[in-house]
């Protein structure tokens, strides 16, 4: 799903992209067509995400994909640990004392609202709800992991963000903010529910391959003459 939703925006930033369109011919000046900006510009980053389960920091690892219009930011998230959190000698229902094993993933549909859009600074404040998994298992004796329960999971998020514009297509960015999980176990929720700060470096996809399409032309317009 994910390389197939990221070639589908790949593929379609062009269009949404198109920062200069010429006007109608009733609205030329000057022998030279007028130009309007793009409503939309398709962004795409990387997420390096510290939090906490079972109030110890682990390391979340993701991607986002989505439009900007404005100041208005819809993108779809994929996140999961770096690595299975591990939990020494606990208590195992049916097996006995057992080093155990969590792990954790989701996807989040967001919603953003910039607060600030400069040219160098984006300041927001994204809002997601996403749907997940929550994967426990424990080592046997032959020190393999055994799987056994798997909960859903709706986490809900709201940060606080901050990203520089390095250039008009790449941005680095820091967040923090809450997230709130909830399940059917309530100790898998109160396990997952914590604070929760990142860092992340993305590229506005759109401006980048507008960039590259216009320096060919320019590039061809300098062959020809």
């Amino acid at each position: 799903m994910m390389p197939v939703l990221l070639a589908v925006l790949v593929i379609a930033s062009p269009a949404y992209a198109q920062a200069d369109q010429p006007l109608a011919p009733s609205t030329v000046q000057s022998g030279k067509p007028a130009k309007v900006k793009a409503p939309y510009r398709v962004i795409f980053n990387f997420d390096y995400r510290n939090t906490f389960v079972d109030a110890e920091p682990v390391r979340f690892y993701g991607l986002r994909i989505g439009a900007q219009r404005d100041r208005d930011l819809l993108a779809v998230g994929f996140y999961g640990l770096g690595d299975a959190y591990v939990q020494r000698q606990v208590p195992v229902e049916g097996v006995g004392i057992r080093d155990h094993l969590i792990d954790f993933d989701y996807v989040a549909l967001s919603y953003e609202r910039l607060l600030v859009n400069s040219r160098s600074w984006d300041i927001g404040i994204p809002l997601s709800i996403g749907l997940g998994t929550y994967r426990r298992s424990y080592i046997n004796e032959d020190n393999k992991p055994v799987p056994y329960a798997v909960n859903e999971l709706v986490p809900l998020e709201a940060t606080l963000q901050i990203d520089l514009k390095i250039f008009k297509w790449l941005y680095i960015g820091t967040g923090m903010g809450y997230r709130h999980v909830l399940a059917a176990d309530p100790a898998a929720s109160r396990t997952l529910s914590d604070w929760t700060w990142y860092g992340k470096v993305g590229l506005r996809l759109g401006v980048l391959v507008r960039g590259i399409i216009n320096g060919k032309r320019d590039r061809d317009g300098e062959e020809q003459r």
